[in-house]
């Protein structure tokens, strides 16, 4: 508590002091595309970094689950790069339309017929409806929102992505793709999904290029913890996987999402001179 405490006052302070030059942190660019590979319209939202000048190219951070983690981070982003502890970045939320039912399609690639703790699932836990549609969804993000996003702001090929839970399992499992980003952060990690899946294909996959990769987890429930620990192990024999972990014992599923990106954006994309 005392951790994250220090953290808010922090922000707190930065805010004010930039809010004296009249700079509104609540404020970002809304624009949508119309997918081809989706079919429909999606909306993405854009953050800019302090005193954002088209002549500069900018890392950019892409954020999946931005109806619940795009404010956060973009503030957290606009105070640190303000402040020479991390690049000053772009970052881009990702949303989705529905989120009871397009996030787990969108973030997903099968269907599994395991659960979260283990135990065996039928067809009417994962079926289409909830899941499944992650490659469609990838092209999406790679083809689409992203082209779009270099045509509208000054980017350079930094790229990271975020993803906690089903979007851990994303990113982990476009680790065995031929994706464009050179960091990805992994937050308690959905592995277990298809019975660990993720760490089957990563095991067969040759890459040639570095990642960043900065993955952290927590304890419960057990089957959960080890199926991340048996991709933490693939992980680590992989010369180009560059890789930090950080088990949160005392924290849970989604208390550990705001301390991993606190940290781990500060070790991925600390600030260069």
């Amino acid at each position: 508590m005392k951790k994250l405490s220090s953290l808010f006052t922090l922000l707190f302070l930065s805010f004010f002091t930039f809010a004296q030059d009249q700079i509104s942190l609540s404020s970002y660019d809304k624009n949508s595309i119309k997918s081809t590979y989706l079919n429909e319209t999606r909306d993405y939202w854009v953050s800019l970094p302090l005193n954002y000048n088209d002549s500069t190219k900018y890392p950019v951070i892409y954020v999946l689950d931005a109806e619940w983690r795009f404010e956060l981070i973009n503030k957290i982003v606009f105070d640190q790069g303000a402040n020479k502890i991390i690049q000053p970045s772009i970052v881009v939320g990702i949303p989705h339309i529905d989120w009871e039912k397009k996030r787990g399609v969108d973030l997903t690639f099968s269907q599994s017929r395991i659960e979260y703790d283990g135990e065996a699932v039928d067809s009417t836990w994962y079926n289409t409806e909830n899941s499944g549609g992650a490659l469609k969804f990838y092209n999406y993000l790679i083809k689409e929102l992203m082209v779009n996003v270099g045509n509208r702001y000054s980017v350079n090929e930094h790229q990271t992505l975020i993803g906690h839970s089903y979007g851990g399992y994303f990113g982990g499992y476009i680790l065995s793709m031929d994706h464009p980003y050179d960091v990805l952060h992994i937050y308690d990690p959905s592995i277990w999904f298809s019975d660990g899946e993720v760490t089957k294909k990563f095991t067969s996959y040759k890459r040639s290029n570095n990642v960043k990769v900065y993955l952290t987890y927590q304890p419960i429930p057990e089957f959960h913890k080890s199926k991340i620990e048996e991709f933490i192990k693939e992980l680590k024999k992989d010369d180009n996987i560059l890789l930090d972990v950080q088990f949160y014992k005392n924290e849970t599923h989604n208390s550990l999402f705001l301390d991993s990106f606190y940290r781990g954006i500060k070790i991925t994309n600390k600030f260069d001179e």
